[in-house]
């Protein structure tokens, strides 16, 4: 069949891979700005790339004729320049004048400027792509739901390619090669008489992006990130790198590096570190070998503590990282040692080219390695184990809250209930955290084992907490039964061979507290005790301190944010104005971008259509219609993300796997209403079932995924296509039945519904994040069934 000069074939294809192209890009977006930034600007390059498909909409309602007409001559070029845009657009990007940093936008404002250029770099190649793909569906309006089908296939796929290219290639050349789907979109609908002077336009982007592949520009770090601050010391150098789904592994080589979390004071020696590990610039651990390090100093700090209250055969280590914990346990000489790590690029390299630099712990007969999240490992072991240890809480010296936004499972009320269910009679849950201040981490930690307590209806939970202190970090254990006298004994010799002080004993005294290591705002003693006291003290803690100490949730798995913004003039008062930004600039940053973005999408998407004017009947009803389709997908794509990275145990696959599959499944959505007419009340039945299948998920998908955790990948994959399918398929039908709807009815009506539909998409990946922190993930949910009933609400006048 042909669609003017192009086989409708082609044109689908076509389609398919600029939108492979375009949903990579954006997957690589994301890693580039965790390595060079932080893991946060998820959400603004979701905004970002929606806001190109929204502005692309504008701009064709405004020259709709001029487009149509010149289809075939324009559209090879737009995708061609989309695919440039994508390699240059991340060096320019890196440029001294245009790089920002995120923890001086608050203290240099002329970073919010630079923040603002970036947006609008990252916004040109989403642009180009989104008017080819707009051009498209207008000029063959009647063949929208194949094309339509052709869109989200592509999508869906392009997150799936997305994943394998990561293993492959570096972040840097990822543009280039994600680039080159762009061009080859664009040579597909190249018409014959074009093709001889096209060529020469292939040949030049060809080789401006081979050129961008062979001398990627370099991504510069902050300076503040972890792997920037140890390249600052002497000598000190990248020795290896590997680059995976994960993220960016470096190894660095450095003489003069420190790392001894809840190291005693009495320790005689030096603890150097020759070799670290880093993923995006971020901390991972020291390379622990008994060849270049003198271990001594392991049996010397508050993590052993667990060691020394009873023998601990079956050791399970939580976030493994490079081993550190791995070789305490085997010093320890426990029999059975489970070490899970997500990362399994990291546990790639422990095995095979870093494996002398480790003592080849991981092919140690007691060691056996996981590669999965710590708290799917949790929920799907029917082991039991004499202790679970996890990793320290938060970096040395803190992280000024760029961690808030992150989603720690593993640190729930609900996690470390799961955990005490996997002990041993005996066996404990040993946690440490650096003493920040003001002080949070450690108040937060005891609320949640306080709130775990609780829900056990166990009453005196001092009896079961058991917590010592060097002079910057605090070790806890956490047992199912109270600690004996012969316990507290170990403990207290313990801290007496060590110069630890106790923190938290059931019979402590107060000069116990600070016989060694001084604090100097000892407030943080009574505010453990009010934790412990009663709930009514607990709750009390809660409404006055100035940061949020509630424990996290699995419905609000926030460890690390602590700002309250009722608070935030108080703190001003205490620390100064300038100091606020710091204790949460991850939180801030999620407004400011939501700010940003909603100024953005008016002006580039709502603001030009007034020009064309807002005309005929039923305005209100399409803007209800397609906002509420904006917010209502985009929010349950990321509820669904959230809900399936426990299951799959890595938000990486999980998020690849419902994108891939909600497109997919909406693209066939699509490919069947070609063949609905467009009436309300069938519209109305779709979005019925699509608000049934919401009901269903919120009542049974947790128990489903939580009773299935266990099965096999293979099984885990099958079910979750059981699962997201239905729903998305009919999810896929609503907007082009909608567009055809309005198409019928008042044709000057169809740029303004994709415009709307393009803001509202826009700031819903922001609004999804600020729901969630906020108020949780049940409410994002509710909020997804509340815009699909406005979709329902705005046809029932027509029907």
């Amino acid at each position: 069949m042909k669609t003017g000069k192009i086989s409708l074939l082609k044109v689908s294809f076509s389609v398919s891979l600029l939108s492979a192209a375009i949903i990579a890009f954006q997957l690589s977006l994301i890693q580039i700005l965790s390595i060079i930034q932080w893991h946060h600007f998820a959400y603004m390059v979701i905004s970002i790339a929606l806001l190109g498909f929204g502005a692309a909409g504008t701009v064709l309602s405004l020259a709709k004729k001029f487009f149509i007409e010149k289809a075939e001559l324009i559209l090879p070029g737009l995708m061609t320049l989309s695919g440039l845009a994508m390699a240059l657009s991340v060096s320019v990007a890196q440029t001294e004048a245009l790089r920002f940093d995120s923890y001086l936008l608050f203290a240099d404002y002329s970073h919010l400027w630079k923040l603002l250029t970036t947006y609008l770099l990252f916004f040109i190649p989403f642009f180009l792509g989104a008017l080819a793909i707009g051009i498209i569906f207008i000029k063959y309006i009647d063949r929208i739901g194949v094309l339509y089908f052709a869109n989200m296939v592509g999508s869906g796929l392009g997150g799936v390619a997305a994943v394998i290219l990561m293993w492959i290639f570096f972040p840097e050349k990822l543009p280039a090669v994600i680039g080159t789907m762009a061009l080859a979109a664009g040579v597909i609908i190249v018409p014959r008489e074009q093709r001889n002077s096209f060529t020469f336009i292939v040949a030049i982007t060809v080789a401006v992006l081979v050129f961008m592949y062979m001398t990627p520009a370099k991504l510069q770090l902050s300076e503040y990130k972890s792997l920037s601050k140890t390249l600052n010391l002497p000598d000190s150098k990248i020795i290896l790198k590997e680059s995976s789904p994960y993220g960016l592994i470096d190894i660095v080589s450095t003489p003069y590096l420190r790392y001894a979390p809840g190291l005693s004071i009495k320790y005689p020696g030096a603890v150097s570190v020759e070799n670290a590990a880093f993923n995006n610039g971020d901390w991972i651990g020291p390379l622990i070998s008994s060849k270049s390090d003198l271990l001594n100093y392991l049996f010397s700090t508050t993590e052993s503590l667990p060691y020394v209250t009873a023998e601990r055969k079956s050791v399970l280590i939580l976030g493994a990282g490079t081993g550190r914990q791995v070789m305490t346990a085997l010093l320890n000489n426990a029999e059975s040692i489970t070490s899970v790590e997500q990362n399994k690029a990291l546990t790639n390299l422990l095995e095979v080219k870093l494996a002398s630099k480790v003592d080849y712990i991981l092919k140690d007969k007691s060691v056996r390695p996981q590669n999965i999240s710590p708290r799917t490992f949790i929920l799907s072991t029917k082991q039991k184990f004499d202790l679970i240890m996890l990793p320290v809480i938060d970096s040395f010296g803190g992280s000024s809250g760029m961690y808030s936004l992150q989603e720690q499972y593993l640190l729930t009320t609900e996690s470390f209930n799961e955990m005490l269910n996997a002990l041993n009679r005996n066996g404990v849950v040993c946690i440490s955290t650096y003493i920040d201040y003001p002080y949070r981490n450690p108040i937060k930690i005891l609320a949640t084992f306080a709130e775990v307590f609780e829900k056990r209806e166990i009453e005196n939970p001092e009896k079961y907490i058991a917590a010592i202190k060097n002079w910057n970090t605090i070790t806890f254990l956490i047992k199912k039964d109270p600690f004996n006298s012969v316990e507290m004994d170990s403990i207290r010799n313990f801290c007496e061979r060590m110069n630890f002080d106790p923190v938290i004993l059931f019979d402590i005294t107060d000069s116990e507290r600070e016989r060694y290591n001084k604090l100097q705002d000892t407030s943080l003693y009574s505010m453990l005790d009010k934790i412990l006291q009663s709930k009514d003290e607990r709750e009390k803690l809660y409404s006055e301190y100035p940061f949020n100490i509630k424990p996290a949730s699995d419905n609000q798995p926030y460890f690390s944010q602590f700002l309250q913004w009722n608070t935030i003039p108080l703190l001003a008062d205490l620390f100064g104005n300038q100091s606020v930004p710091f204790f949460e600039v991850g939180y801030l940053l999620l407004y400011l971008t939501f700010i940003q973005i909603m100024v953005l999408a008016i002006l580039f998407i709502i603001t030009p259509l007034f020009k064309i004017g807002f005309r005929g009947r039923d305005k209100l009803r399409t803007l209800l219609y397609f906002s509420g389709l904006g917010l209502g997908y985009m929010f349950t794509e990321i509820i669904l993300i959230q809900r399936f990275t426990l299951y799959f145990g890595n938000i990486i696959y999980a998020a690849a796997l419902v994108v891939c599959l909600m497109l997919v499944s909406s693209g066939f959505g699509s490919l069947v209403s070609q063949m609905i007419t467009p009436k309300p009340y069938r519209i109305i039945l779709i979005v019925s079932m699509i608000i049934i299948s919401f009901f269903i998920y919120s009542l049974f998908l947790s128990g489903w995924l939580k009773t299935t955790i266990g099965f096999s990948l293979t099984a885990k994959i099958i079910l979750s296509f059981l699962w997201i399918t239905p729903p998305a398929f009919f999810m896929g039908m609503p907007f082009p039945l909608g567009l055809k709807l309005v198409s019928f009815s008042n044709d000057s009506q169809i740029p303004w519904a994709w415009g709307i539909n393009g803001v509202f998409s826009v700031v819903s990946a922001v609004l999804a994040t600020i729901i969630a922190v906020e108020l949780g993930f049940v409410w994002v949910m509710a909020f997804a069934i509340g815009a699909y009933l406005i979709v329902i609400a705005s046809n029932l006048k027509r029907t």
